[in-house]
């Protein structure tokens, strides 16, 4: 074994007794953007308007393109938080309700090695690339659609880069899924307190492609991939007051990813970086929930939707950089199958942010605000009291970030 292999080994051992540590808080319910993805993992890309797949200049290149691993030398360990409300306000001709829109912490840890004596670099990550964490209010007229619903989807990541040429570097992961989902709805035919109510855990394997093509100073390319996961879920149902603990299964299918992205570079102060990023939510379709008493299908029919972004950063000194970016996100809930457990609209995201550096220590911090506008739903299936989810929704999101990153 090459003693590049043998520095790694321990390197690796670290960074994952850290990540089982984070993996534990990362088991809080997560928030959502475009369907139930949450795209943002880094301060100083969410900065930027997410657009940092040409970049990927630090730990997070992990998620975003493993390619950059390349271009770390030495090893580095990023922290970020990234806490987030999202708001919804609901209206119609039976009533009104708002969602609890209190905020949301979720964490994610990143690290990357790169021996100085050799073209490949390593890289572990543990983030939440979905999630839902939504809760409506009991009395609310869409109690039989919403109540608190949860779901989170945590990930592993194993990955390798390997520098082709000077300008061209190749990266891939492979990624171990752990889905929890609790889904939760009021039936509204047997008084104020029944329930219907899905409780499950799973888990799936999948994995990652990212490409890096630098054939000037001034230019960058970047692709990434990240495969779809299909989770079966075992669990158990709630049909109060008829039935508790019933044993059940239901599978979940998630979203591949793909983004393409360029950065420019005029000067060694500027970088500039344009993003399209689709989501597959087209495989998402009905999900149903198999058990003794009967199956209950659950409709969705989401529609695959792009994230258009674009951001820029000024490097003020070697110490300090300042960014801002824009991100509109496209709808993928349609009315026909909408559920106000997911308050999906188009999004117009505006960010800023600010980061520092000095010796082995970088600190980005990062805000955002997404614009979701007034959604009108009509068409809403019908629940067992023929009530719909049909009204207009007034969805925005609030959200910080702040990115700790360690050199050494």
């Amino acid at each position: 074994m090459s003693s590049a292999s043998t520095r790694l080994i321990p390197a690796f051992v670290r960074a994952a007794t850290g990540g089982l540590v984070l993996l534990t808080l990362a088991a809080l319910p997560s928030s959502f953007a475009s369907g139930t993805r949450v795209g943002f993992k880094d301060a100083f890309a969410m900065a930027r308007g997410n657009a940092f797949v040409a970049t990927a200049d630090n730990a997070s290149a992990v998620y975003y393109n493993p390619a950059g691993l390349t271009s770390l030398p030495g090893q580095r360990l990023e922290a970020t938080v990234y806490d987030v409300a999202v708001s919804s306000d609901y209206s119609s001709a039976s009533g009104s309700a708002s969602m609890n829109d209190g905020y949301q912490a979720i964490p994610q840890i990143f690290y990357s090695f790169k021996p100085t004596d050799g073209p490949w670099a390593y890289g572990v990550g543990f983030y939440a690339p979905f999630g839902l964490s939504t809760e409506w209010p009991a009395n609310s007229p869409l109690r039989t659609f919403a109540l608190k619903n949860d779901q989170t989807y945590l990930t592993f990541n194993l990955s390798a880069a390997y520098q082709v040429s000077p300008t061209l570097s190749l990266g891939g992961g492979l990624t171990y899924n752990k889905v929890t989902t609790d889904l939760r709805r009021a039936l509204g035919v047997f008084g104020p307190t029944d329930l219907f109510r899905f409780k499950g855990h799973g888990d799936a394997i999948g994995y990652t492609l990212g490409a890096m093509w630098r054939p000037a100073t001034e230019h960058s390319f970047g692709i990434s991939y990240q495969s779809s996961t299909s989770v079966k879920m075992k669990g158990t149902t709630d049909t109060i007051p008829l039935i508790t603990g019933e044993a059940s299964s239901a599978t979940f299918d998630f979203p591949d990813v793909a983004i393409i992205g360029y950065s420019y570079r005029p000067t060694p102060q500027w970088n500039f970086e344009v993003n399209l990023d689709w989501t597959n939510w087209n495989r998402f379709n009905t999900v149903t929930i198999a058990k003794a008493s009967g199956n209950v299908p659950l409709a969705f029919n989401w529609k695959s939707g792009l994230f258009y972004e674009i951001g820029a950063t000024r490097y003020l000194s070697e110490h300090w950089n300042v960014s801002a970016g824009y991100l509109y996100t496209e709808n993928s809930t349609p009315d026909a199958t909408y559920t106000p457990a997911v308050p999906d609209s188009n999004r117009s995201f505006y960010s800023l942010g600010f980061g520092y550096t000095s010796g082995n220590i970088a600190a980005n911090v990062a805000w955002h605000y997404a614009d979701g506008g007034t959604r009108t739903v009509t068409g809403s299936p019908p629940s067992l009291i023929g009530a719909t989810a049909d009204g207009t929704y007034k969805n925005s999101i609030n959200a910080f970030a702040l990115s700790l990153e360690l050199r050494f």
